[in-house]
């Protein structure tokens, strides 16, 4: 069982490496998803919702930092963040019934989140593309 477990719980880091926040986040989210799988008995047909909906999240989590931050695309960056938030939502409704230790894992993350789509948000409001003009 610790092949499993380290490997769950590796997993998020490899979409970046980043400070600590982000160390401490992707290894309670990457233990969470190790609780889950563990209580259904692993890849089975019933984790396929929970464990789903936490690899669309960790997909999204990982696509954002290229599309804000490589790609200056901060609406595309908004939409993106908002689906991520609410995907980690529905990730943790999900798990919920199964493990509340892995629900409880991902409160820091779902709060963090929240942070970041403010400042998004924020950024994106106060930083209006510029429409080009016709000549």
């Amino acid at each position: 069982m610790w092949l499993p477990m380290i490997g769950m719980t590796a997993l998020p880091h490899l979409g970046g490496l980043y400070g600590v926040v982000w160390t401490c986040l992707y290894t309670g989210m990457g233990y969470g998803s190790y609780l889950v799988w563990k209580e259904l008995g692993g890849f089975t047909e019933d984790a396929l919702v929970p464990l789903g909906l936490y690899g669309l999240q960790l997909a999204l989590n990982w696509a954002w930092t290229p599309i804000f931050f490589g790609a200056h695309k901060i609406k595309w960056a908004m939409i993106e963040i908002v689906l991520l938030t609410g995907t980690v939502g529905a990730t943790m409704v999900s798990w919920y019934p199964i493990s509340r230790t892995a629900t409880l894992l991902l409160a820091p993350y779902l709060s963090w989140l929240c942070l970041a789509t403010s400042l998004n948000y924020c950024i994106w409001r106060d930083n209006p593309e510029e429409k080009k003009k016709e000549e």
